[in-house]
């Protein structure tokens, strides 16, 4: 009752407004009473009412007996996804209109995927691109392996088809990946839009008809993978119907072991826990990345975590242009929020980025970083990142870790 009172009492104070301004402006002649400022002003207080009512009413319910209603769900997804993407430049995706790239109405949404290992910048990455309204995020539908690199052929071969499905709205047959979300909310909650739903009742995160249709609504889908290596992924770009466009995203190894301490469930797996394992992927995907570029020059980026973090805003126009994606002020609105304030926590995204990349040089005893140094020092040196020489060395501001590299090919 409350929140109803509150509610009409600022409708009332709006209107108020409002018609003071038209009164004050009429009066003074002026007949373009409708500025700009007070327009978006109206829009704002309207897209603020209907926040607010959707969380009075989370979830449409049937009569009978109080199940979700999925079609009534599945209209309102359809009427914000068009209302968020009002004023969207259609051109930037390569298409004309929403319809084009919706599944829905026969249409091939825009794919991406993040691919890296653990503690390497990728929570940050991701909701990045989860910002961007119209965006459907697939948060590492892998979590079911535990905390490894996929390396047995049948494991592999698995995680790819379970990828393609994903990407392809098709959870029919994904019992593991159920499984492991009924246990695990993590696995869903990351996909804000969907869990708008499914808080108020786990069960619909585990209803492969209704994720299906429910994601072939969203004109653009992420997703972040961290157990495959890159030479992997060529088997999904080279579905042409998917047409998927992959990110790399590595990091100086001192930063990532350095995050990776601290970590509970990185100690106790050795593919987390070790220096040498994370260096040979590395090597790995550095060699990966030269074969694939050959064959796909448009459809794989390579980018340093270092660089999305001290360069963030031309970092994300090469990125939105690489992913053809246009700039929203949603996506805005999240780097000012999650880039200027300190919230701790594991997967916190509250960081001042221009202080993250290199706190390993402030926080690691040398010893130990000399040992991933040694370690590490061919894949550091494939991408770019520089030795210390000594304690005082690392410590030092005119140190700078980084350096350009060459692009494999």
């Amino acid at each position: 009752m409350w929140r109803l009172v509150k509610l009409y009492s600022i409708c009332f104070a709006f209107c108020l407004s409002v018609l003071l301004i038209l009164t004050r402006t009429r009066s003074a002649g002026n007949t373009n009473y409708l500025t700009p400022e007070l327009l978006k002003n109206a829009r704002y207080f309207l897209d603020l009412n209907n926040r607010r009512d959707a969380e009075s009413h989370p979830i449409p319910t049937n009569r009978q007996d109080q199940t979700p209603n999925i079609e009534k769900i599945l209209d309102r997804t359809r009427a914000k996804i068009k209302f968020e993407l009002r004023d969207y430049n259609f051109t930037y995706s390569g298409v004309q209109r929403l319809e084009d790239l919706v599944m829905e109405t026969n249409g091939r949404p825009l794919r991406n995927i993040i691919i890296s290992s653990w503690r390497s910048g990728t929570t940050f990455l991701g909701e990045v691109l989860n910002a961007i309204p119209g965006n459907y995020y697939h948060f590492q539908p892998l979590l079911k392996y535990g905390h490894v690199q996929l390396k047995r052929y049948s494991q592999i071969k698995t995680a790819l088809s379970s990828i393609k499905s994903l990407l392809n709205c098709n959870f029919q047959g994904m019992d593991g990946y159920f499984d492991y979300g009924r246990q695990h909310d993590f696995q869903f909650s990351h996909n804000t839009r969907l869990w708008d739903h499914c808080k108020h009742n786990i069960d619909l995160c585990s209803d492969s008809d209704f994720m299906s249709k429910y994601c072939k609504l969203f004109p653009f889908q992420s997703m972040k993978i961290l157990r495959l290596r890159l030479r992997f992924v060529k088997q999904i770009l080279n579905d042409t119907k998917l047409d998927v466009k992959v990110v790399f995203l590595t990091r100086d190894p001192r930063g990532v072991m350095q995050s990776r301490l601290h970590r509970g469930f990185c100690r106790a797996a050795p593919d987390c826990s070790n220096a040498e394992t994370l260096c040979m992927g590395m090597t790995s995907d550095y060699m990966a990345a030269g074969r694939l570029l050959k064959r796909y020059p448009n459809r794989l980026l390579l980018l340093r975590f270092e660089e999305l973090a001290l360069n963030l805003n031309s970092t994300m126009q090469k990125l939105l242009k690489f992913l053809r994606l246009e700039h929203k002020q949603a996506l805005d609105e999240y780097l000012n929020s999650h880039t200027n304030t300190e919230v701790s926590g594991v997967t916190s995204t509250f960081r001042i980025s221009r202080d993250v990349p290199f706190r390993w040089k402030d926080t690691l005893n040398f010893e130990y970083a000399d040992r991933i140094q040694a370690t590490c020092k061919g894949a550091m040196k494939l991408w770019g990142y520089r030795i210390a020489h000594n304690a005082r060395h690392m410590a030092s501001k005119d140190f700078d870790p980084l350096e350009p590299y060459k692009v494999p090919h």
